[in-house]
């Protein structure tokens, strides 16, 4: 399987952040500015690659799709997903052939797109053990090169970050039930 994640040689094999950094960090160079804000939700957002799109529109709205730059819309209760700063449309989580992490808060929904960890299943694994190997198991992938965030993920990136902060934050929710 080709891969968008060819890491460095690592200082500290303990710091996923190295890692997360280095993956995924390829962007098409374009005129464009780096940032633009969603002009729904005014939110700073970064620039995505055309081929993300591609990948993860609905097929009936690929053509809908235009050679412009388009970003990606985190804010969760913004139902836009990608824009642009030009004249073209926006597309929405309904455009969409994925359900958006950053925007559905659904068990159902993966946190990484790549290896399949929903938070259903991150949630399942603190349960029963009290911690998560989703990152490790994810960062081993990542250094075998079987990763595909550019086109898997919406965000068009490594999901490590996501992953890191949904396991901080399901560690502290549910080992305190426990």
């Amino acid at each position: 399987m080709s891969s968008c994640c060819t890491p460095p040689p690592r200082k500290n094999t303990d710091d996923e952040r190295d890692t997360q950094e280095n993956c995924c960090s390829a962007t098409e160079h374009t005129e464009a500015p780096a940032k633009a804000a969603c002009s729904v939700s005014g939110t700073i957002s970064r620039k995505v690659q055309h081929t993300t799109l591609q990948h993860l529109l609905k097929s009936e709205k690929l053509v809908s799709l235009q050679n412009v730059q388009y970003y990606y819309c985190k804010e969760p209760s913004c139902n836009v997903v990608y824009f642009s700063n030009e004249k073209a449309p926006y597309f929405t989580t309904d455009d969409m052939t994925v359900k958006v992490f950053a925007k559905d808060q659904g068990d159902d929904v993966p946190v990484c797109y790549c290896f399949n960890w929903t938070r259903a299943r991150i949630k399942q694994e603190i349960l029963e053990t009290g911690a998560s190997t989703a990152a490790a198991e994810i960062t081993k992938e990542i250094k075998a090169e079987n990763c595909n965030c550019e086109i898997n993920n919406p965000k068009g990136e490594c999901c490590l970050g996501d992953v890191n902060a949904s396991v901080k934050k399901m560690k502290e929710l549910y080992n305190e039930v426990q």
